[in-house]
């Protein structure tokens, strides 16, 4: 049964934020519902007196939050007295357009619903090319890039609930997907880096900030520039001898803040360039001298964005803190919420690092946290499968809590889920060599999937019995949260289907090879025969769920890459089964790829009962004799 409430003191952007989630929050309205006092003032403070609400906001982007805790304690049939300061003056999501998966808009408008209702002030879309320019068709092209009027749309509804849509571009490297085409070959330099010091990249540069300016209000932008490792060594290196590499970068990150300013607007960049030309080091938590000659460069109107998505020890964090004030006064810090590792989160391990993240900025009193939702190698992993991060993220920022029973009342209001359920969809990656909240970055669940039936390059990490047991039980427990989290059904069917298959696969390589070197011909052939065909079924449902996923939140472009990948694992199985059963009806006398030995894709042997290793991207997983290059 809905609550009726008479909502008083509402503006007009406040009067369609909450008809946006009226039907969601299971409310009504009119002026016969309980009367509930909305006002701007100096604190936070959500109240019910038994005849009244009130509902007190400090910044507009708060107000929803305040109501929707309004709402979840009224049910309760209490009085209260709800008091919250927030840790952070801007609480922003980035999420990756840019790895396959570009965010549709009835997605894009869906999370800002819910991250409005957390109570975030910002969001970024992370575009390398995935946005339209004007004059150029070839930027961005069939990579479902954003339109000017979808800009526009995404730009106006998230006004409505008062969240400011930051443009994310990248003006020096991450622009691989660009500099392949031939329209824009002359402007590389190497690898995925833009040649500085040409005049037509700076033309391309005032393209991306004319488009955005154009097209999004806000006047704040994060212009990326990290990781460009080898500037300086490519093309331009051939046109103008060997240069102080340092000097380079600065003129090149000069020009580019003459562009933003001549629009307006305040950049923000991810630190770690800047953190290794003044420390000489590398971007990591050690006591390092600041070199002077460089520190007086770093221009008063840029905020630098220390990234750090990895450490579980607070030092690391208080440190590294520390060091970025010596440059600039200007510091945010960008979290993550692990979706870059394979089809499912790392979900308690973002909540792990993100409880010592929070302590750190706290503690420091930075202001400005963003909560990065990375897409590395495919966007494989779904967006939504990460609200549980940010849940906790917003949580820690206004109530300073963590506690499980708190979130999972908030994610019950927030997201209409279960916080608890919603943690079980990162449960693939808790082998159990993997406990929870699992190893940085460790991900057998992609590379049990991915890697050959017969050449497994990942068959010296797999626990014999212990890992089908795991995904056993697993897909038995992601079916019941599946029944009780219907809104979110196409999450957890994907995740059931992922390790349903994985159930099968995770071992077969090692019993072919078992069969195979004790002479176990009818092992070897009930494999190719039963086994295989059943494993090829549960790739077909896997298949199914995740174009229906990938159609819900994404633009169709990319999804083709999921396929593609897929659709090789099937035919590799199609071609494995061929191959045994030549092998038991003695057509071939042996099979080449179970003759070799196994060897640990690191090099190294466990340690501790730790088979498990770090392999983010698909081409290392599937053979040794895929070679990329850019």
């Amino acid at each position: 049964m809905s609550i009726n409430l008479y909502l008083i003191g509402l503006t007009p952007a406040q009067e369609k934020a909450v008809q946006e989630v009226t039907e969601f929050l299971d409310i009504s309205l009119s002026q016969e519902g309980l009367p509930v006092y909305c006002r701007k003032a100096a604190a936070q403070q959500y109240s019910f007196t038994g005849d009244k609400g009130i509902v007190e906001y400090k910044e507009p982007h708060q107000f929803l939050r305040g109501l929707g805790i309004f709402i979840e304690n009224l049910k309760l049939k209490k009085t209260f007295h709800i008091t919250e300061k927030a840790s952070y003056d801007d609480l922003g999501v980035m999420v990756d357009c840019s790895r396959n998966g570009v965010l549709n808009l009835t997605a894009f408008k869906k999370l800002i619903r819910h991250l409005a209702l957390m109570g975030y002030s910002s969001v970024q879309l992370y575009t390398e090319d995935t946005y339209e320019i004007k004059g150029r068709p070839y930027f961005g092209y069939q990579r479902g890039r954003y339109t000017s009027e979808e800009f526009k749309e995404m730009d106006s509804y998230s006004h409505i609930f008062s969240i400011e849509l930051v443009p994310c571009i990248q003006t020096l490297a991450h622009l691989g997907r660009v500099l392949n085409w031939e329209a824009f070959s002359e402007l590389r330099d190497c690898n995925d880096i833009l040649l500085i010091d040409d005049e037509k990249t700076y033309t391309l540069l005032e393209d991306m900030f004319r488009t955005m300016s154009e097209n999004l209000s806000s006047r704040r932008i994060n212009i990326g520039m990290d990781e460009a490792h080898m500037v300086g060594l490519g093309r331009y290196l051939e046109k103008h001898g060997y240069q102080d590499r340092i000097q380079v970068m600065l003129r090149h990150f000069n020009r580019v803040m003459e562009i933003a300013r001549k629009y307006g607007y305040h950049p923000m960049m991810w630190s770690d360039m800047f953190f290794r030309l003044v420390s000489g080091g590398e971007y990591i938590a050690e006591d390092c001298p600041i070199r002077e000659d460089l520190l007086s460069q770093i221009p008063e109107d840029i905020t630098l964005v220390y990234w750090n998505y990895y450490s579980t020890d607070s030092e690391t964090y208080d440190k590294m803190f520390k060091n970025h004030k010596k440059m600039s006064p200007n510091i945010a810090f960008a979290g993550g919420a692990w979706k870059w590792s394979g089809f499912c989160p790392s979900s308690r391990f973002s909540e792990a690092v993100a409880k010592v993240a929070h302590g750190s900025c706290v503690r420091e009193n930075i202001r400005e946290v963003l909560i990065t939702a990375w897409g590395d190698d495919g966007a494989e992993c779904p967006l939504f499968a990460v609200l549980p991060a940010f849940q906790l993220w917003a949580e820690l920022c206004y109530a300073d809590r963590c506690d499980e029973e708190y979130l999972e009342s908030r994610f019950s209001t927030c997201v209409r889920g279960s916080y608890r359920d919603f943690l079980v969809l990162g449960d693939a990656v808790l082998t159990p060599d993997n406990p929870a909240p699992g190893r940085c970055g460790i991900n057998p669940s992609k590379y049990l999937l991915y890697q050959d039936v017969l050449g497994g390059l990942f068959d010296a990490h797999v626990m014999p019995d212990a890992y089908s047991q795991h995904y056993h039980s697993l897909t038995a427990r992601l079916k019941e949260c599946g029944t009780r989290n219907q809104e979110w059904a196409y999450l957890f069917e994907s995740q059931t289907a992922f390790s349903c298959s994985l159930e099968l696969k995770c071992d077969l390589g090692l019993r072919l090879r078992k069969a195979y070197h004790s002479g176990d011909i009818n092992a070897i052939r009930s494999i190719a025969e039963t086994e295989l065909p059943e494993l090829l079924v549960r790739l077909e449902r896997l298949l199914a769920a995740v174009e229906n996923q990938w159609k819900y939140e994404n633009k169709i472009f990319g999804l083709e890459v999921l396929e593609l990948r897929l659709g090789g694992l099937k035919q590799r199985l199609v071609s494995a089964g061929r191959r045994l059963r030549s092998f038991t009806y003695g057509e071939i006398d042996k099979l080449e790829e179970l003759e070799a030995d196994v060897l640990s894709f690191d090099g190294k042997s466990s340690q501790n009962g730790e088979n498990t290793v770090w392999a983010p991207v698909w081409h290392n997983i599937v053979s040794p004799a895929v070679v990329v290059t850019v």
